[in-house]
């Protein structure tokens, strides 16, 4: 029996590896010498004992434990729709003397050989035997069977089309956290989005999401001459205290109860817990909107002295711990103002006091200096260190404290763009591979949990040290909500997830990432984890991208003025070239393309036809005027307002035309007109503390369900850099910054930029 593959470049992915690495033993003797499972005598069958399939975990954060028949439950699924078989589950008392499938059942190990780095037994350890007939998954408790189940879909897609090595491995992780934090205090993120990331990271067996549910636009930047006019955001709707909903503006940008504990079943489902985060006393500019009697001088700070702030911010807690499936929350609590340590640590130690008495709960904070000479924070609460000067990793230890490490150089991104000229560590727009792999910037030196002082680098704990309960890396809006599409989250981590997640898992003890092909194995996988379509290739059309055929085209006959195709969307990299004859629209799940009138001068208020996208959530981006040089090649798709010759006013469009797109994630999309370089689609965006203002690309999705209007003709293409028209002809991009540059010094940005063509055939199967 073997899972059937559908890579298309036969042999080629033979030296990728599992994210997390696995170590397998020869286990031949086991298999009679038989090497492996052929495929065409799979009898497309799981077996779960009945013994194990009613099993669920205790020790996990999450209060709703699937069982370990429905974890297999989503396996089958996961099967069913890679290999478009159909593959069954049954339960039975002893597995077949002759069974040929796949065997899942309870870790026949001892204890001692699925442990965490501190020593403690973990029901995530599995086992896996592959021989000549069948798969054995084995879990300590029901995650560990489902963290196998990852294994051996990555083992299977590696092996493309190939039967897989009889072998055997155990495997646990080296920490019980490992997670990926998502700012949706500063951008609305849909929950359908929220349950494909988290599908996403689950491949590479994340463990947490620390959803950041409230925040608002940093004071220092931005339009901030009216404070209450600043960007802020809650992302969950108040139901039964309805008094409460004064802290929503948009209610269409929020999440109902129901829809947030179907997003926690989703991803409890494949076996993450969602922690969410409510922030206070700071990034509170929410809550003093609504009340500003509470606000400090500076006004996201609340006033914790005025005798309703903080029954105001218990009232909130009351309304939501009955919706958090999760035995730990996160009440923020960072970048107070230090000269009031003393109310700070009140508020902390009585709000963890309150959530543990209301509902069993434990609380995280942001680790925040709070020089005070009279109090401490409770030993009860964990830390989260963000940065150096906020808390010491160190001292945290000794101090007998919890804590995660999420320490800012390693783990933080800015969504496109970086804290420039915010020192000293400037957050990248993409998660920066090269300092996990290459920790302190020491070459092959890999970072783990236990790793946080990239300059002074004897200071750090050791593996497995009690209070080292692992890391998140976080995914931050600083730059608000239309800096990036939804999307572009989701670009950002899309390395950064299962590079950190095989780091946390494996620890220092543990199996290394094989640095010389880092970047093909992560494309690979990336492209080809199951139950999620986050690269935007719809799975009618990825035939068309493994040839050099046009994916989608189609030409306006006899007047037509409007055809669907109910595709939803098509991701970077593409091409998309139109003649248009007249105005029109294109219309996608997650984008709209259109010829519309924008204002091009604020003071006249005057208007010019042009090119414009428009994304789900609202945000439309005219074609603006760039010019083809200005970009910096050590800030991808940035252009300097002080710095360029472009004018990034909208670019006028005089019908009939000829379009051109080209996307990609880096350069965003660019449009040619008439053969000719016209500019792309941009965001401007505040420096810091506004400073070295900025434009920025966006990388926009195909729209691909309907067209209605004066296209006469429409096609798209798999990849950028198809024609050699003018200087600019699309190949060109600025090299990604260093998180972008494998660790041998092969750049991912030249096989995307260059090679797309071909590497997309590779990945979209």
């Amino acid at each position: 029996m073997i899972i059937q593959t559908f890579a298309v470049l036969t042999g080629a992915a033979v030296a990728l590896q599992p994210l997390p690495p696995v170590q397998w033993t020869n286990t031949n003797s086991l298999s009679n010498g038989f090497n492996g499972i052929a495929a065409r005598n799979s009898s497309k069958t799981i077996y779960i004992q009945n013994s194990f399939a009613d099993t669920s975990d205790t020790e996990g954060l999450t209060l709703i434990p699937p069982t370990a028949f429905q974890f297999a439950e989503t396996f089958r699924q996961d099967l069913s729709n890679w290999t478009t078989a159909n593959w069954t589950i049954q339960r039975v008392d002893q597995f077949p003397d002759n069974a040929s499938g796949i065997l899942l059942g309870p870790f026949r190990g001892s204890d001692d050989e699925v442990t965490y780095d501190n020593g403690a037994t973990t029901e995530e350890g599995y086992e896996i035997e592959i021989t000549n007939r069948t798969v054995y998954i084995g879990g300590k408790g029901a995650r560990g069977m489902f963290w196998g189940t990852r294994t051996l879909l990555q083992q299977a897609l590696i092996a493309n089309g190939s039967s897989i090595p009889a072998g055997r491995t155990i495997d646990a992780p080296a920490y019980a956290t490992r997670g990926y934090m998502l700012d949706a205090g500063r951008k609305w993120y849909a929950p359908e989005f929220l349950k494909e990331l988290c599908t996403y990271a689950s491949f590479f067996k994340i463990s947490e999401f620390h959803y950041h549910s409230s925040d608002n636009a940093p004071l220092n930047r931005g339009h901030n001459e009216t404070w209450n006019k600043v960007f802020s955001h809650f992302s969950l709707y108040p139901e039964e205290n309805t008094e409460l909903q004064g802290i929503i503006e948009r209610k269409n940008e929020t999440l109902s109860r129901a829809q947030f504990e179907d997003f926690q079943n989703h991803c409890a489902q494949r076996g993450v817990t969602v922690i969410p985060e409510i922030e206070a006393p700071g990034h509170a500019l929410a809550i003093t909107k609504w009340k500003p009697e509470l606000a400090l001088a500076k006004k996201d700070l609340l006033n914790l002295t005025h005798p309703d702030a903080i029954p105001t911010v218990k009232a909130i807690w009351s309304e939501f711990l009955p919706w958090f499936k999760t035995k730990e929350v996160h009440i923020g609590a960072d970048e107070y103002d230090s000269a009031l340590a003393d109310d700070y640590i009140n508020f902390v130690n009585e709000m963890s006091q309150f959530v543990n008495s209301t509902a069993g709960k434990r609380v995280r904070i942001w680790g925040t200096h709070e020089p005070s000479e009279n109090l401490t924070i409770s030993k009860d609460i964990v830390i989260q260190h963000w940065q150096y000067g906020q808390s010491d990793p160190v001292q945290l230890q000794k101090d007998d404290y919890n804590l995660i490490n999420s320490n800012d150089w390693w783990a933080y991104m800015s969504l496109k763009n970086d804290h420039t000229p915010i020192l000293p560590a400037p957050y990248p727009q993409f998660y920066n591979t090269s300092r996990t792999l290459n920790f302190a910037d020491v070459p092959g030196w890999q970072w783990d949990p236990s790793l946080f002082n990239q300059v002074n680098i004897t200071e750090q704990l050791e593996p497995g040290a009690s209070g080292n309960k692992g890391a998140i890396l976080a995914a931050w809006n600083d730059n608000g909500p239309d800096a990036t599409t939804q999307l572009e989250a989701y670009y950002a981590m899309r390395e950064g997830i299962p590079v950190m997640a095989a780091r946390a898992w494996s620890g220092k003890r543990g199996v290394n990432i094989t640095t010389d092909n880092t970047n093909a194995t992560i494309r690979f996988l990336a492209a080809n984890a199951p139950g999620q379509n986050l690269d935007r290739r719809p799975a009618s059309l990825r035939q068309t991208t493994q040839t050099n055929r046009p994916v989608l085209t189609w030409n306006s006959r006899d007047g037509q003025m409007a055809q669907t195709f109910g595709k939803g969307s098509f991701g970077p990299p593409y091409t998309l070239s139109l003649n248009v004859s007249s105005s029109f629209n294109i219309k996608g799940s997650d984008t709209s393309l259109a010829i519309s009138r924008v204002i091009a001068n604020a003071t006249t208020n005057s208007t010019v036809q042009t090119l414009v996208f428009t994304t789900a959530d609202g945000f439309p981006y005219p074609l603006r005027n760039v010019s083809y040089d200005d970009y910096d090649p050590g800030h991808p798709g940035r252009i300097w307002t002080n710095d360029s010759t472009s004018t990034h006013e909208p670019v006028p469009i005089t019908l009939p035309v000829r379009l051109r797109i080209e996307t990609d994630i880096y350069n965003g999309s660019r449009v040619w007109v008439n053969e000719k370089f016209a500019g792309r689609f941009e965001v401007f965006v505040f420096g810091g503390r506004n400073t070295v203002f900025s434009w920025s690309q966006m990388a926009l999705v195909a729209p691909l369900d309907s067209v209605d209007g004066g296209v006469d003709s429409f096609r798209l293409e798999n990849g950028i850099g198809l024609y050699n028209i003018t200087a600019g002809n699309g190949s060109y991009g600025p090299s990604p910054p260093e998180q972008n540059t494998a660790v041998s010094g092969k750049g991912l940005s030249g096989v995307l930029q260059v090679l797309v063509g071909f590497v997309m055939i590779w990945m979209f199967i």
